[in-house]
Order: structure tokens, then C-alpha cells, then sequence
């Protein structure tokens, strides 16, 4: 075999295995199992070895009207190789009017050639005509769509859209995603808020309640169950959100949702942080500005025990990077012109298995389900990404559990002029990072070079 990692631990699903060897033929699995023998050694002796992460939900190299995200993609995937992820899943926003085919083939010629990781895309719908095109998704490898049920007058469809895509992909084994909150009222209360002169960052968070959050969830889940078609809502935020995802899936509704780390680590409260910067001292909330907001301490710990507990299925991050300076700050004197979004695709996975699996026993191989295996499963990667098995792709981290490290912006690898996590410290860490066995990252130093990465091109969701 062309390398083999001897006397690891293997961390899958369904458990640890310890002692193993894992052997890699042609950037694939080919074995596990005691005494391998391979060209390369590579000695694993105290360290974890993982599945590379996938996260499902990032929104790299975007344009949000006049804002573009600070980071594209070759600074996202620097950062997600850092910190673990070896695949990831952008979101493709088409202009108006543009066909989902268009905006595809725009989108893919915004990563190629120099991509470093393993990607793929979710289609945005945004009108009717776009229904006509869900079948040559699937034959471009696209098995995923979202649908926002907020940001009126933008991205927001209306409920007999929403019904009939939802409809029409389950016909086509296409999983959908969800923004769910109410776009409509949150809209109206958002123009209160400034009518009474609430300008400041916390007024973000309180115009969007978390029974608005819920009630979407309500609704689309009333949906699913209607049409028996699967459904996927994402960046779950709050203890009512958790609440109508346990009812629907108590219910036999085949719905499954994910949560973000801001969720995990903070609340409204740092939405009135105070900041150093001159004139902007009440402004520093503002780089926690994302949707849905930030909710208390109530929810924050609700969420962890979903994560525990399994009804939360997946950890994927949002990540999408405006600048303090120059980006967020276009909305100081108004929250409402506050760019949407925060960053987290370098943090993920050290943050959820310090705080998580150290701090709150969470499983290891629960981690891993969250991360790695469960993404795969739903998004059309089962067989090749996700776990550590013969016939996988070798996406394989070297997890040391005593590696030492606090977050800050001088040291990250994204292009962004502030860290969310400034100060958080983290044992456990990738020593090392490879995809389809070709080594990424090791010890602090980046070894890939562009091109690595590849299309990912997906099947669609098998009816569970």
C-alpha cells in the first residue's frame, strides 16, 4: 500500500477501534487492520484518526447586494483545511431572472482551477421558471436546493412556491433546505424598530424572535408532511426551533436539521459588546450579526443537548466573512443595513470537540456523525465521503488531542479583519489533514497546491 497509519485510534459512528492500522492504495481506503504494511509509515500512536470534515453550508466568494463576502474561495478552504474540513458545500445564488444552469456554470468557474478542496454546490430557488430545471441538476451532480422563507424582497418565496419545489424535488430524490423564519413579519417589525430609533446591533436580535423561527419551522414541516418529502432546516437557532423539529420528527415527518457554532458559544448579550474602536464603541455587537440572530442562554443550552441527545443531525458552520471595518460598520446607525453573516469554517470542528466532547462528553462518535458521516448521508456522498471504511476516499485527519491553541485574528487563515472566537482556547486539534490521500496540511504547514480539490458530484437523496 502506498501509506499506512499504524496504531491509531479509527473513530467512526459506531465506535472506536483501537490500536488499528489504516492502509491507502491510490487515494482510497484499502484496508484496516493489524500489521499493514505500506511504503510510507506514518505512526498514530496517541491521536485519533477521522474522517475529513464536510461542512454543508458555506457561503464563500458571495455577493449579497453591494457587499461581497471577504473571504473566497481560496481563503475559506485555506481555513477549512486548517481546521479540519476536507469538503464543503457552497451555496449558488442566481442574479434575477438568471436559469439555475447559468448561475451553475457561473459558480463553477468561480473555483476552478485552484480549488484546494473538495466541493459542491446547493442550488438557490428564487422563482417558478427554476422548477423546470430540477432534473438537470441531478444530471450535473446537484442534489440539494434551498428555499428562504426570509429576507422579503429579496430572497423570500411565497407559500405556493415553496410547496410546489418542495413537491417537485421530492419527485426527484433533491433534498430540500430551509431558511425558516417569517420573513413578512420580521420585515414589519424591523421598520418599527427603526420608526422608535432602536438603531443599535441588539435591535437585530429582537426583531427577529425565535417564535418566528418556529413557526416557519411549523410550516414547513406541515409541508413535508403533507407531500411525505424530506426536508432540511438549516442554522437552527432556538429552543422553540428545537422544539417543532422534535415534534416532526416524533411525528414520522422526514426532517433533519443542523445548528452552527454562534449558536453554540454565544448569545444576544454579545450582540451589545463594547468596542475599542473610536466612535464605534457601541457598535461591537456587530460582528455577531447573523441570521437567524443570536437567542439567550435558554436556547444556547438547548442546543447542546439536542446535539446530544441526536436530535440536531448535523454541525455545519454558515460561514459567511464581512470585515468590521468597511462591511459591518455600513450599518452603524442603522441595524438594518448590518451586513448578515459571521465566520466559523476554520473553528468548527476544535471548538466542538474541546467544548464539546471534553467539556460535555459529547461521543467521539457522535462528533463524528455530526461532522462527517450524517453530511454525507444526506447530501449524496455515502461511499465516498464521510467515514473511515475500504473504498472511501482517504479524507483523513490526524487528530492530536494535546494539541494547544487559542483562536485570534493574527493567527487564522481566512481573509477577514477579526476573529469571533478572539481568545477561545482549544485542545485537539489536525496535525495533519489529507484528501484522497494526498497530504493537505501537517504540523502547522499547508502542502496543497491548487487544483487539489474536485467537483463533487452528488446522488440523489435514497427515500429513508
Amino acid at each position: 500500500m502506498d501509506v499506512v497509519f499504524k496504531n491509531g485510534s479509527i473513530v467512526t459512528g459506531e465506535g472506536i477501534f483501537e490500536g488499528m492500522d489504516l492502509g491507502i492504495e491510490n487515494g482510497k481506503i484499502a484496508a484496516l487492520g493489524k500489521n499493514l504494511a505500506g511504503q510510507k509509515i506514518i505512526d498514530a500512536q496517541g491521536k485519533y484518526l477521522m474522517p475529513g470534515g464536510i461542512d454543508v453550508h458555506t457561503h464563500l466568494d458571495t455577493s449579497f447586494g453591494e457587499m461581497h463576502t471577504a473571504d473566497d474561495f481560496t481563503s475559506g478552504q485555506l481555513g477549512a483545511i486548517a481546521g479540519g474540513t476536507t469538503s464543503h458545500l457552497n451555496f449558488c445564488f442566481p442574479a434575477p431572472g438568471q436559469s439555475l444552469m447559468e448561475s451553475l456554470a457561473y459558480w463553477k468557474n468561480k473555483v476552478l482551477p485552484g480549488a484546494l478542496i473538495d466541493y459542491g454546490f446547493h442550488m438557490v430557488i428564487r422563482e417558478a421558471n427554476h422548477l423546470k430545471e430540477l432534473s438537470g441538476l441531478i444530471e450535473k451532480g446537484v442534489s440539494s436546493i434551498k428555499c428562504f422563507l426570509a429576507y422579503k424582497d429579496k430572497l423570500q418565496i411565497d407559500e405556493e412556491l415553496f410547496y410546489k419545489t418542495v413537491e417537485k424535488a421530492r419527485e426527484l430524490g433533491i433534498l430540500t433546505m430551509v431558511h425558516a423564519e417569517n420573513g413578512t413579519l420580521i420585515d414589519y417589525r424591523v421598520r418599527q424598530a427603526l420608526g422608535r430609533k432602536e438603531l443599535l446591533p441588539i435591535f437585530h436580535a429582537r426583531t427577529r424572535p425565535p417564535e418566528f423561527e418556529a413557526q416557519s419551522i411549523h410550516f414547513a414541516a406541515s409541508v413535508a408532511s403533507v407531500l411525505r418529502a424530506p426536508l432540511y432546516i438549516v442554522h437552527l437557532s432556538s429552543k422553540k426551533g428545537l422544539e417543532e423539529i422534535l415534534r416532526a420528527k416524533n411525528a414520522g415527518i422526514p426532517l433533519w436539521t443542523e445548528t452552527c457554532p454562534q449558536y453554540l458559544f454565544f448569545t444576544e448579550e454579545d450582540l451589545q459588546r463594547k468596542g475599542q474602536s473610536p466612535g464605534l464603541e457601541d457598535f461591537e455587537g456587530a460582528k455577531w450579526i447573523c441570521s437567524p440572530p443570536l437567542r439567550k442562554e435558554e436556547d444556547r443550552e438547548a442546543l447542546w443537548d439536542g446535539l446530544i441527545s441526536g436530535t440536531i443531525d448535523v454541525v455545519s458552520t454558515d460561514h459567511c466573512s464581512f470585515h468590521f471595518q468597511g462591511q459591518k460598520t455600513r450599518g452603524w446607525g442603522d441595524f438594518s443595513k448590518i451586513p448578515n453573516g459571521v465566520p466559523g469554517i476554520e473553528e468548527r470542528l476544535p471548538l466542538l470537540f474541546y467544548y464539546g466532547c471534553i467539556k460535555r462528553k459529547l461521543p467521539l462518535e457522535r462528533f463524528v456523525t455530526l461532522n462527517c458521516e450524517f453530511p454525507a448521508r444526506l447530501f449524496g456522498l455515502e461511499g465516498r465521503k464521510g467515514k473511515l471504511a475500504v473504498g472511501y476516499d482517504a479524507d483523513i485527519l490526524l487528530w492530536n488531542p494535546q494539541l494547544k491553541k487559542t483562536f485570534s485574528v493574527r493567527s487564522h487563515h481566512i481573509r477577514l479583519d477579526y476573529n469571533l472566537y478572539e481568545g477561545f482556547y482549544v485542545e485537539g486539534g489536525p496535525e495533519m489533514v489529507m484528501l484522497r490521500g494526498q497530504i493537505l496540511y501537517a504540523q502547522g504547514r499547508f502542502l496543497v497546491q491548487p487544483g487539489s480539490g474536485q467537483f463533487l458530484f452528488r446522488h440523489p437523496l435514497d427515500p429513508l
